[in-house]
């Protein structure tokens, strides 16, 4: 019997030897590093980036807290006794914020709080809103990482801005901003540059006094022109009659040609247009709108009054046909740089008998 109770009491003290010797072998959680990925950034990283911590005890990884606020996720697929994989969340509702702050790893094997600096990344602009900007009006810079902005300019020159969001920035345009300047945002993260194009707007006549092409006169079968016409939408417009004649086959007004309307640099017919108020003495009256011969070729387009109101119309250059605006072929490959003059009339064969067309502030743009 003392025998046998003699060989428990050795089993016992056996287990609990080798028990503690099991205890001893266990290793505290200690982290040597956090690695950004990809990259090579150690205890630092960028929002959204993967993280590798590496150390010792780290299996049975329960609970990663940032900045004693924000608990990440994880897949504990991709936890070892040596390493585990996570990504930096960045969301300002839970109180994400930028520089140095504590983030604590709990695992089976302990606790361990370290220092991870989160960077803040450079600023992107996505787009703007309109996408090409008008001088004098707001414009919305839409992007990336707004955070802490600094400045912004353009040409160099500071504007006024407010930040929506993180994300979006409207600025006031001075409205002596020249198209092609450089917009530039500053934050702690770094500087985003992007070039501004504004919409070109050319008045080519508003019949009181103002535009590029100020003395106009008529010529073909007109019956009356009168280029400064009282009560129009805005000042005086210009009157156009066709009462019958066709002694000549074709009419029109004009202020003859001169320098090009647009730089050299403005080509696309598919971002050109011509804006006009029309109206007109009686539904029907068929205005033509007409350019310059260029490269041998004379574009123009047509269209009928259907309200005596005045109404501002709105032609594509790149929808202009040739022969006048009577052909098939449009304008889509013409080199709007290289128009310089603009012709109205009325289309003698498809009008009613007398037709009076009114039209005024004629202007030409290029976004």
């Amino acid at each position: 019997m003392i025998n046998k109770i003699k060989y428990k009491i050795i089993i016992l003290l056996a287990l609990t030897f080798f028990t503690a010797c099991e205890n001893d072998d266990s290793v505290p959680a200690n982290v040597i590093a956090m690695v950004s990925e990809p990259g090579d950034l150690l205890n630092q990283t960028f929002p959204l980036s993967k993280i590798r911590v590496e150390g010792e005890g780290l299996s049975g990884l329960k609970k990663i807290t940032l900045d004693n606020k924000i608990d990440i996720s994880f897949n504990p697929n991709y936890n070892s006794d040596k390493a585990f994989i996570f990504t930096i969340p960045f969301d300002e509702k839970l109180g994400s914020r930028f520089g140095v702050q504590p983030i604590t790893f709990e695992t089976a094997n302990g606790s361990i709080t370290k220092d991870l600096e989160i960077l803040q990344p450079t600023p992107t602009i996505l787009r703007t809103v309109p996408a090409v900007a008008t001088p004098g009006f707001p414009l919305e810079i839409e992007g990336t990482w707004f955070y802490n902005v600094s400045s912004v300019t353009l040409g160099g020159k500071g504007v006024s801005y407010t930040l929506k969001s993180a994300s979006s920035i409207i600025i006031g345009l001075p409205i002596n901003a020249v198209s092609g300047s450089e917009l530039a945002i500053t934050t702690p993260g770094g500087v985003v540059k992007r070039v501004i194009d504004f919409e070109k707007v050319v008045n080519v006549c508003d019949f009181d006094g103002g535009g590029v092409r100020t003395n106009w006169f008529s010529y073909g079968d007109v019956a009356d022109f009168n280029p400064s016409t009282a009560g129009g939408p805005a000042g005086n417009y210009a009157s156009f009659t066709w009462s019958g004649s066709t002694a000549n086959g074709y009419n029109g007004s004009s202020a003859g040609g001169g320098d090009s309307f647009l730089g050299a640099t403005n080509k696309d017919a598919t971002r050109a247009y011509i804006d006009i108020d029309v109206s007109g003495s009686v539904v029907g009256a068929k205005f033509t709108i007409q350019l310059n011969t260029i490269e041998g070729i004379n574009y123009g387009v047509a269209f009928k009054i259907t309200d005596l109101n005045w109404t501002t119309k709105t032609f594509l250059l790149a929808d202009f046909k040739d022969n006048y605006g009577f052909g098939d072929n449009t304008a889509a490959a013409l080199d709007v740089s290289k128009i310089n003059e603009i012709k109205i009339g009325i289309d003698q064969w498809d009008t009613p008998n007398p037709s009076t067309i009114k039209y005024d502030n004629i202007k030409i743009r290029y976004k």
